[in-house]
């Protein structure tokens, strides 16, 4: 392949094909290097750590101690960046299950997943810790030829030519180092950096404006368990998410099902309303949520370590696509544009699907070189990202939390009503529950729901709601927990995981 003749040779029309810098080694830099190694002779991606050399944690990965979800869109792209890959996950012990093996207990209760109808409402997939996929996926990556990995190193700012019209490069120094900076020249860099970007900064530095943004103060806090899945487990499903029930509960949880049958549980709260890191505090934030599943399977489950706690700053979109100039030779991608609350599992997705859009973006510009390559991406990137910053601001504002720049009051008011009705017909209609979950799972568009299929039946469940408001009658059945009522009694007659390994990990 040619890579000199991809983007013309034109300083002002594109670049030669060189070399691509991405900043940022986590999912969504390490999925951007995958689409650029395919059109550059040499990718290199900066990171501020050191990485494993097995699966683990790392410091720059806070969060991988928390509960990550990777959603249906993003389980499709990463599979097709790197056939296999779920083989190799299997290898290690991952759950490749379908959607029976998940269970979403919604504000309006518990939604039919698995076989309803003929119908298979819920997601198929692999079921693996953060840290685990994303080792295989830099694994991946490092075996591919033309890529390296810079660590240990911050980077301070971008290099530009001439007008600053064109980005050169990057300055970057050793972490931590008083050494002054060093350059490093690159035909494309892709800020990949995360949520703290200073892309905005370096913008401005080069004298450009710095970027709208928005944001919430969704309040979010978390605190977070490994656990060994209990010896005959009684429930029909591997894993459960119990979602809060705003304005009263602010509380939610999930048991995420994780490699080698292990548990990866995650307690959470809104508005301020942090869940504890103690023993006795942990369980019983579990036993206040909505539904008491998550509760009665941890308190009988081992835990195998320390509970940790988080807390989420600033969810922040920033609106690059509106700067009315854009050097060449740099694009912000990832968490460093639109950084969500983690509660909605959309982080690892949203970077997959900016990946996709790349990989869409470079081969229409490798088919027809033309100037503007960079802020053109900008704009379909805003548009990717707008569906689903639209469903984590809109739960978010249910909770009346602090945010600039958000959706009128009487628009949110009316997504908010109508999404109730959707859950509530959801409980026990497969069309409109597996329509949600694909909403959910980003296969759809949120327009899915309403849709001709949706809209109807939605309709319907208003009308019932407000018949049975006139009547005087309850308009639901009772509800349906996600642990059987045979299930609840097994587990409880099980004596409490209280060794004295437990008390020592805490």
């Amino acid at each position: 392949m040619n890579t000199q003749t991809l983007f013309g040779n034109s300083t002002k029309g594109g670049w030669a094909g060189r070399h691509a810098v991405v900043v940022g080694g986590s999912m969504g830099g390490l999925l951007a290097a995958r689409v650029l190694a395919d059109h550059f002779e040499r990718v290199t991606v900066v990171d501020r750590d050191r990485f494993p050399e097995e699966p683990d944690h790392r410091k720059g990965v806070p969060q991988s101690r928390h509960a990550h979800a990777l959603l249906e869109r993003g389980q499709r792209i990463i599979s097709r960046l790197f056939p296999g890959i779920a083989d190799d996950l299997r290898a290690e012990g991952a759950l490749v299950a379908g959607g029976a093996a998940l269970v979403i207990v919604s504000p309006a209760g518990k939604l039919p997943l698995g076989e309803a109808n003929g119908e298979d409402t819920g997601a198929k997939g692999f079921f693996a810790s953060r840290f685990l996929l994303e080792w295989h996926v830099r694994r991946r990556l490092a075996g591919h030829e033309g890529v390296s990995f810079l660590t240990d190193r911050e980077v301070v700012g971008l290099t530009a030519g001439g007008d600053n019209g064109r980005v050169t490069g990057i300055r970057l120094r050793r972490r931590g180092g008083d050494e002054g900076s060093e350059l490093l020249g690159a035909d494309l860099v892709v800020d990949a950096s995360g949520r703290h970007s200073k892309a905005p900064r370096w913008l401005v530095d080069l004298g450009y404006q710095a970027p709208e943004e928005e944001t919430i103060n969704s309040g979010l806090g978390y605190a977070s368990r490994f656990y060994e899945k209990p010896a005959d487990w009684p429930a029909g499903w591997e894993g459960i998410i119990v979602n809060g029930r705003p304005p009263d509960n602010p509380r939610a949880g999930v048991i995420m099902p994780i490699e080698n049958d292990k548990w990866h549980v995650t307690v959470g709260g809104f508005a301020g309303n942090y869940p504890p890191t103690d023993e006795e505090g942990f369980l019983e934030w579990a036993r206040q949520l909505p539904d008491p599943s998550i509760y009665e399977a941890i308190r009988v489950a081992e835990p195998i370590t320390p509970i940790r706690g988080y807390r989420t700053p600033q969810n922040r979109l920033r609106h690059f696509e509106r700067l009315g100039r854009w050097p060449e030779g740099f694009i912000v991608t990832g968490d460093a544009v639109s950084a969500f609350n983690p509660i909605y599992a959309q982080g690892m997705t949203v970077a997959a699907m900016d990946a996709e859009l790349l990989k869409e973006s470079l081969g229409r510009q490798r088919r027809s070189p033309r100037p503007g390559f960079e802020r053109r991406f900008q704009k379909e990137l805003a548009k990717v990202v707008a569906a689903p910053w639209l469903i984590s601001s809109g739960e978010d504002l249910r909770w009346g939390v602090e945010s600039t720049g958000a959706k009128s009051a009487l628009s949110t008011e009316f997504t908010h009503r109508y999404m109730d009705l959707v859950l509530r017909r959801a409980r026990k209609d497969a069309v409109v529950a597996r329509t949600y979950m694909n909403v959910v799972n980003m296969v759809e568009p949120p327009r899915s729901l309403f849709g001709p299929k949706v809209l109807p039946r939605v309709l319907w469940e208003a009308t019932k709601q407000i018949g049975a408001a006139l009547g005087k009658r309850a308009s639901d059945p009772e509800e349906e927990l996600a642990l059987s009522p045979e299930a609840i009694s097994r587990l409880r007659a099980r004596p409490a995981a209280r060794s004295e390994a437990q008390h020592a990990l805490g």
